[in-house]
């Protein structure tokens, strides 16, 4: 997996942690995850969904967090109780997220759907993530983990509902991610 520059990693996570924590979202953090910032917490990655082994498909919540709990170590924060819907397409494929959780403070607006992992930490299954935010310039970030590689987009159209309950970004990918320069859609439903 491509590392991203550290600096970047940790603000994505600080912004996503940071508004869980406000309560903006009504998000529970898993112990220990309050403490994760840069100073001990390395970039957050995740990889392709990877279901324990069962008697059948796992579905919602248990499908989303790959029966992760938040407990494990290196699992930084598991957002799978939410009811956002997130429809992600890179280039020719495609997802659909349920139980992502936005959240709003202020101007800042994110959302996110999966499980949070600390790169060189997590030792487990890795599951499908995706997080994205607006920027102070009207822009928006995407961070992806999806079917084992990592997408990055920074400086992504952003568009967000007046009721802040909607969004639409578009953007292609950084050098920085598995796949650069492809093109990656994130629409989101609050």
């Amino acid at each position: 997996m491509v590392r991203r520059p550290r600096a970047l990693a940790d603000a994505l996570l600080i912004i996503g942690a940071g508004l869980m924590a406000a309560g903006c979202g009504g998000a529970a953090q898993p112990p220990g995850a309050a403490t994760a910032g840069p100073a001990t917490a390395g970039p957050a990655t995740a990889g392709p969904a990877t279901a324990p082994a069962s008697a059948g498909p796992a579905t919602g919540a248990a499908a989303c967090s790959g029966g992760l709990t938040g407990t494990e170590p290196g699992v930084i924060m598991v957002v799978c109780d939410g009811t956002a819907r997130v429809h992600v397409q890179v280039g020719q494929i495609s997802k659909d997220f349920s139980g992502g959780k936005c959240n709003v403070l202020g101007d800042r607006w994110s959302v996110t759907d999966g499980v949070i992992t600390e790169r060189d930490k997590y030792k487990g299954r890795p599951v499908d993530v995706v997080s994205v935010n607006n920027q102070t310039s009207g822009r928006g970030t995407i961070q992806l983990s999806l079917g084992g590689k990592t997408y990055f987009v920074d400086n992504a159209s952003f568009s967000l509902s007046n009721g802040k309950k909607t969004a639409h970004l578009r953007g292609k990918t950084t050098p920085e991610s598995d796949s650069p320069g492809t093109t990656v859609t994130v629409d989101v439903a609050c």
